[in-house]
């Protein structure tokens, strides 16, 4: 007696791969680009860092303001050079962060998204904002009880290159658009989508074969064996005595 085949579900099929849309895109290019603004900044710090802090020492020392103020070549130097070497550094890690970050975000590494919100945080808030409150503010120092505008902050701008000065304010906007820039277009639906956890496919029910395959009919019987659902013969009975 023959079955009927068991009924076939169709097996889904294996993903494709993800499209990256645009927004990822553009993040991928912001990062990138931010990168080589931070490490153009910090390359340009250090190569002015000797002439500037030569130029300030002496300006500082010639002041007659700052006679009796203390200050000495040595407080100068080192002040200048700790300063170059903070936010020349500080521009040169956070820029090897974007690149690693950028490279893991254009293969959608749902890590890297989160670590790219944290990233643009810091530079939007501390690097960005913080910078350019720098750059604009005006500081002022009490020598000898007299107030007067800060002698040192001054003198590093006169003596900072004009051509510093613009990389470093070319890299303070890009921090705080570029930040921006990041934070909403990896929230937007397509980045959701794209960075969306993908589910295993689903594969035949128990018991049934792939898609596209038979099942397997009833065994034919072997030599000596009884069609499939018979009982085969019990042992001969011998034959009874003949009757009297």
């Amino acid at each position: 007696m023959a079955y009927p085949p068991a009924p076939q579900y169709p097996q889904s099929p294996p993903p494709g791969p993800k499209t990256r849309p645009w927004s990822v895109t553009a993040v991928v290019w912001t990062q990138i680009l931010t990168a080589v603004m931070l490490v153009a900044s910090g390359i340009a710090m250090f190569s002015v860092m000797s002439s500037v802090e030569d130029t300030v020492t002496k300006q500082l020392l010639e002041d007659p303001e700052l006679a009796d103020s203390g200050l000495t070549a040595d407080n100068v130097s080192s002040l200048m050079t700790f300063t170059f070497a903070l936010i020349a550094g500080v521009y040169v890690v956070m820029a090897v962060f974007y690149v690693v970050l950028a490279l893991l975000v254009n293969k959608g590494k749902r890590p890297a998204r989160i670590l790219s919100w944290i990233l643009s945080g810091i530079g939007l808030l501390c690097c960005g904002i913080g910078g350019l409150v720098g750059q604009l503010g005006s500081m002022t120092a009490n020598v000898n009880g007299q107030e007067y505008q800060d002698e040192a902050t001054q003198a590093i701008e006169d003596a900072t290159p004009a051509w510093v000065t613009a990389i470093d304010w070319i890299t303070l906007i890009l921090l705080i658009v570029g930040s921006l820039v990041i934070i909403i277009l990896l929230a937007v639906p397509a980045s959701n989508e794209f960075f969306r956890k993908e589910e295993p496919p689903m594969g035949p029910y128990m018991g049934q074969p792939p898609y596209g395959q038979q099942p397997p009919g009833p065994q034919q019987p072997g030599p000596g064996q009884p069609p499939y659902g018979q009982q085969p013969p019990g042992p001969q009975q011998p034959p009874g005595p003949p009757p009297q």
